[in-house]
């Protein structure tokens, strides 16, 4: 482990593993307890798969907030020195297959962990440069307004480039809501169909077997559902090791919501979630559409869901990143996160900054061209 002093009370330890010390990892699940709809991708169980099998030249690392011995937050990194020298460091599982992460902190000392990343950063890669690729951070996180104070107050010189806005929508369960869809095709047609095609069962997976087993199912759906359209988020072999790993030790840490829709004892639909307290994510959903023919197999299985979500005393269901019709069904609200680039003022960083400021406009143009008609 390697401990940096940050000005004021808190100092940075960077540590390669995610063994914690007892009074530490207490600490740690508390602080993701309190923050659900970020914590359970910044959960233990969730990060070893990316300590487990990190990315190419990559390191993963977790880096400790503390006032003196107390544990007042923390953030997962991944750092990459790419061959120009400057690091590359990025929020772990941003744009690897979290939805979400951000730098977790325990009540009021956001601003302050905050505020020592980037001062840590400045302190740590200053010399050889540094961007800080974040994404799928919300749009509160206290990165934001940290990289604002680092430019005012001289702490840390960085200049920041936004990339891209997420809508993230969900649906709250203390309000009023119901799982109804609001569409005017009703789902209770749908599922009198369903009930006709044979004996339905669903039960909630809580076998690590049975759930690795029922993962291969979903991730089979996919693919079919996919072939030929660009292909499936599981075609990915690493992406499937990750989950292969990461479900049992879900399932352990009680972060785990599978649930497995059956006919006559065939398995005919899969729901992948997650959950912290009393917070439910939708991660991942498929069905055998081929079996389905007409019956909206996929309305019906993220209602039932919901459902259990209810039952079980969730007060909300996060529908997590990106505004795919389905889930407007359900009268959700939105969150948004932000992808954007924080480069230090090194040559190296802030050509990166603006090679990939150059690529993004290119390929807008492109992609506007394409849709471009002359006028008649």
């Amino acid at each position: 482990m390697a401990t940096a002093t940050a000005p004021g009370a808190l100092q940075v330890e960077r540590c390669s593993t995610l063994d914690l010390d007892p009074a530490d990892r207490q600490a740690f699940d508390d602080i993701a307890a309190a923050r659900p709809s970020v914590g359970a991708f910044a959960s233990i169980a969730w990060l070893s798969g990316f300590f487990d099998e990190p990315p190419a030249s990559a390191s993963p690392a977790l880096l400790l907030f503390r006032d003196g011995p107390a544990l007042k937050g923390f953030v997962p990194v991944l750092e990459t020195r790419p061959a120009m020298r400057h690091v590359r460091v990025q929020l772990l599982g941003g744009g690897l297959g979290s939805d979400r992460i951000d730098i977790m902190s325990a009540a009021g000392a956001g601003t302050a962990c905050a505020d020592a990343l980037l001062v840590w950063l400045s302190s740590t890669y200053g010399r050889a440069g540094f961007v800080l690729e974040l994404r799928d951070v919300p749009a509160d996180s206290p990165l934001w307004g940290a990289v604002h104070r680092a430019g005012l107050t001289g702490t840390a010189a960085v200049t920041m480039a936004l990339r891209d806005v997420q809508p993230l929508p969900y649906l709250s369960l203390t309000d009023g809501a119901t799982s109804a869809p609001t569409a005017p095709d009703s789902l209770e047609k749908h599922r009198r169909w369903l009930s006709k095609r044979g004996e339905i069962a669903i039960d909630a997976v809580r076998d690590p077997a049975d759930a690795l087993a029922a993962f291969d199912t979903l991730a089979a759906f996919l693919r079919d559902r996919w072939a030929g359209r660009g292909g499936s988020t599981l075609d990915n072999e690493a992406r499937c090791r990750f989950h292969r790993r990461v479900i049992p030790r879900l399932l352990a840490e009680g972060r785990l919501r599978m649930i497995r829709m059956s006919a006559d004892g065939k398995a005919i639909a899969i729901y992948y979630g997650l959950s912290t307290g009393d917070w439910w994510g939708y991660y991942l959903a498929g069905y055998d559409r081929p079996w389905a023919g007409r019956i909206h197999l996929g309305r019906i299985l993220l209602a039932t869901a919901i459902d259990h979500a209810v039952r079980h005393g969730a007060s909300e269901f996060d529908f997590l990143k990106g505004a795919e019709p389905i889930k407007y069904l359900w009268p959700v609200r939105e969150r948004t996160t932000i992808d954007a680039d924080i480069a230090s003022p090194h040559a190296t960083a802030q050509l990166t900054r603006a090679a990939h400021a150059v690529r993004e406009a290119a390929a807008a143009l492109m992609k506007s061209a394409r849709g471009w008609k002359p006028s008649s």
